[in-house]
């Protein structure tokens, strides 16, 4: 009943659709997309963790990006999500995810890591962006779009040179600014080029 009154309300606040995610069968992170729609399965823990740190947060769906957004992201990843990216960000051999999403109130981008005594929520970056989805971006022709303007990669050019063994998480806005950071000691540091 929860969930059910959490996803109404959420419409209502937030036209935007909102990807599922699924408890693994395998104990695994995945991403996939079918028939348009994304489908993130994490285990147990870790949803119970997301849950734990925000009761109401729902990831961004593929519906909710306009194309040049779903083409940029598919140009670093070709199986690449805007929403979401599976790595090892604090380099200790295991799986975790990113997911880039929204409550009732602001948008989020969170990590799922895993180390040997569970999963956590790592809280790296929000926003407050009124009808996130209905933004207004121009593409590469200037031509209009709507859709969420914000997405995920692995970090890239100086960042990731900088970063070296380490994935790093690059929170970008389309045709604007990006942030890289790390996860460090359960925790997210921004990454500074000097």
């Amino acid at each position: 009943m929860k969930t059910v009154l959490l996803g109404i309300l959420y419409g209502v606040s937030c036209s935007a659709v909102a990807a599922p995610i699924a408890v693994s069968k395998d104990n695994g992170v995945e991403i996939s997309v079918q028939d348009g729609k994304t489908k993130i399965s994490v285990p147990a823990e870790a949803k119970k963790a997301l849950a734990q740190w925000n009761p109401e947060f729902l990831v961004f769906d593929l519906k909710d990006y306009g194309s040049s957004v779903v083409s940029l992201v598919k140009e670093v990843e070709p199986r690449g999500v805007p929403m979401a990216f599976i790595a090892d960000f604090d380099n200790n051999g295991e799986k975790d995810i990113v997911l880039l999403g929204a409550d009732l109130s602001q948008q989020y981008a969170v990590a799922l890591t895993k180390s040997g005594s569970g999963w956590k929520a790592v809280e790296i970056q929000k926003w407050k962006i009124q009808n996130i989805e209905k933004t207004v971006t121009k593409n590469e022709n200037k031509q209009k779009e709507v859709g969420i303007p914000l997405y995920v990669i692995p970090a890239q050019d100086e960042h990731a040179k900088k970063l070296g063994k380490n994935t790093g998480i690059q929170i970008e806005s389309y045709m604007g600014t990006a942030s890289v950071y790390e996860i460090k000691d359960g925790k997210a540091e921004q990454v500074i080029l000097k």
